[in-house]
């Protein structure tokens, strides 16, 4: 009964509060019936979605280190702004949704289907092969060739929207059918974030550069750990963890290096750099007509490698590892090296908040055994023809039109719905209000690369190298998890959790699970998209040849 009555109480609180707040709304400027914003015109809504952070307004702007640390407004700024200026002339208004769907599948693609999809909505296009042809996204790509109005003279964008991008990433944004339906808002910095106190105590004097340098600190840290008796990864509150993976996707930076030198036989239906669902398919499809081999199998030899690989990063992996809290035992100094992308970054340093010294790192160059030197498991015996950029994984945060503006236009005999979602996009993308955009919220590097995060800014040099070379290949461009299908994303995904578990020749057994998961993929993509498999390049076919 006490329990009751003090729930009435508080309910009965709440209301008279909201009653007040109601109140007052019309004092403080809120929509009243003799003041509605825009009340001519058409609502449309902006899923605020974003990989290393959402772009939503937060419920105040008063900072709290524990309840708020994030106040943000920003993005509606910009929006109220766009509004004032254009919203007469295209008929629409556009308001940032409270909260966002933020890529939950269930409830996107629902409404999707059924055209009730906000206008402009954050999607991540690892399911494109999948949605391509559903019909739920306009394709961007001829405005991107058009000059971006809100770019200044001269700057990137003002003689093509798409010169915001560097046009070796920017290729690889595109669906395999050829359209483009997101514009990217953000970079997103990703690496390893390290507790340097750690690596100065166990001598670790520089900074891991190739994967056998990674795996020679891992050594040194646990050898430290065992000094100190706190080596046992049964005990995570007292033992040293040498490194933990924040997702496992993220090591599929190996994958895309050993199979970078595929990229001139698989990349040559839409050459962009990365290899795409059709691609993929064709590798499979086809085989040699000498030897009757695939290009590509998910039981290639390869893979065996790159669960070796990935077993051996994980060897010191605490007991429980799957129960393992690696952000909190990071914040505490038991883990020394956790893979983080940007949001996490920002996190982890604002919670250490200076307990111990911390620094960023790109991820390791997985290098090849020299000839003559003696065999090292922290090598690989297979060919090493490039490496993935690192410190970037390229742009994210892909904000696509959908169905819900294209279906307004139809029934209204214009395109002022689709004109109003390019031009609202093109003037949050144009550096000044990107720049303002991103940093304001600090979880990324916005498009211009102005980032104002000192440790954004070591990845970013790290990136802007890589990309000078000629040698590296762009992150993800091999990860067929990546782009198939969610039903083979999540096998995959799957399948790597499963691996750890696992010695190698029953990893080696068990791909045969896994490249029946990738068969039903294919076979979906395949009747999905009515691909022509006569059309496709004859095997053997390399994107040199023209």
């Amino acid at each position: 009964m006490k329990k009751s009555f003090k729930k009435i109480v508080r309910i009965a609180a709440a209301a008279l509060c909201l009653s007040m707040v109601l109140a007052f709304l019309p004092a403080c400027g809120g929509p009243t019936e003799e003041n509605k914003p825009y009340e001519n015109l058409v609502k449309l809504t902006i899923d605020a979605g974003g990989q290393n952070a959402q772009y939503n307004t937060t419920a105040s702007m008063d900072y709290d280190k524990f309840l708020n640390p994030y106040p943000y407004n920003t993005l509606e700024k910009l929006v109220d702004a766009w509004n004032e200026a254009n919203a007469e002339k295209y008929g629409y208004y556009f308001e940032v949704a409270d909260n966002s769907i933020n890529m939950d599948r269930e409830t996107m693609a629902p409404m999707l289907s059924n055209g009730s999809a906000p206008e402009i909505l954050y999607y991540l296009g690892t399911t494109i092969a999948e949605d391509q042809s559903k019909g739920w996204f306009y394709d961007i790509s001829s405005d991107m060739e058009k000059p971006n109005k809100y770019s200044k003279p001269g700057e990137a964008g003002s003689a093509a929207w798409k010169d915001i991008y560097n046009s070796a990433t920017y290729a690889s944004t595109f669906a395999p059918n050829g359209e483009k339906y997101t514009v990217e808002m953000e970079q997103n910095p990703i690496g390893f974030i390290y507790n340097k106190t750690l690596f100065d105590a166990a001598g670790i004097t520089e900074v891991p550069v190739t994967y056998k340098d990674f795996m020679e600190a891992q050594d040194k840290l646990n050898a430290y750990a065992k000094s100190i008796n706190k080596g046992n990864p049964s005990d995570d509150a007292n033992y040293i963890c040498p490194y933990f993976y924040m997702y496992p996707w993220y090591d599929s930076y190996l994958e895309s290096t050993l199979w970078a030198g595929e990229l001139k036989y698989m990349d040559v239906i839409t050459v962009d750099g990365t290899i795409d669902g059709e691609e993929y398919a064709r590798a499979y499809m086809q085989k040699d007509p000498v030897t009757g081999e695939r290009r590509f199998s998910p039981e290639d030899a390869k893979y065996v490698e790159l669960f070796r690989l990935i077993k051996q990063m994980t060897k010191y992996f605490p007991t429980n590892y799957s129960s393992y809290y690696a952000e909190q035992q990071f914040t505490v100094g038991n883990l020394a090296m956790l893979e983080v992308v940007g949001g996490s970054i920002r996190e982890l340093v604002d919670t250490v908040d200076g307990a111990f010294e911390v620094g960023v790192m790109p991820y390791p160059i997985l290098t090849q055994q020299p000839e003559g030197e003696e065999s090292n498991p922290y090598y690989t015996t297979f060919s090493v023809d490039s490496y993935v950029r690192r410190g970037f994984s390229g742009y994210s945060t892909g904000w696509a039109v959908t169905n819900s503006a294209m279906n307004k236009d139809a029934a209204a005999g214009n395109t002022n719905c689709v004109d109003a979602c390019v031009d609202i996009l093109m003037y949050l993308s144009c550096f000044e209000n990107n720049d303002k955009m991103v940093n304001d919220l600090g979880f990324a590097v916005p498009l211009s690369g102005n980032t104002t995060n000192a440790h954004f800014k070591a990845l970013a040099e790290t990136y802007k190298s890589d990309l000078a070379n000629k040698e590296t290949a762009a992150w993800g461009c091999a990860t067929a998890g990546g782009n198939m299908n969610k039903d083979y994303y999540d096998a995959f995904y799957l399948f790597k959790q499963d691996a750890l578990g696992l010695e190698l020749p029953a990893i080696e057994e068990k791909l045969s699970i896994l490249k029946n998961s990738f068969i039903n993929a294919v076979n979906t993509l395949y009747n999905t998209n009515k691909w022509d498999s006569k059309a496709w390049p004859a095997y053997g076919t390399t994107n040199q040849e023209g």
